[in-house]
């Protein structure tokens, strides 16, 4: 699932109304391992991977002026790693129970 599809996704169930493709930001990422903040990403989780590595992101901010980013990294399993922020602070159990 594309960053932006999964962010308006989880937030129009956190949220409780719909956020639109339209309003959010989409960027790719490309990095070195050696330049990868670790409490962003655990350095276990792209040990194995190939570099440069490619990570989708996105970002949405709403009307109280939240700021909300998904950063996703395919890491060869069925569901991909995803680090999610608020306001630039990692949220670590965003999702509770809205998966």
């Amino acid at each position: 699932m594309a960053a932006e599809q999964r962010l308006s996704q989880v937030l129009t169930k956190k949220l409780g109304y719909y956020v639109p493709i339209s309003e959010i930001g989409y960027e790719t990422i490309w990095f070195m391992k050696d330049e990868v903040d670790n409490k962003l990403i655990p350095p276990q989780i792209i040990e194995h991977l190939a570099q440069p590595i490619i990570a989708n992101s996105a970002s949405f901010t709403d009307a109280d002026g939240n700021y909300y980013l998904v950063i996703i990294i395919e890491i060869g399993l069925p569901e991909p790693y995803e680090v999610w922020l608020v306001n630039d602070e990692i949220v670590s159990d965003f999702l509770g129970d809205v998966d």
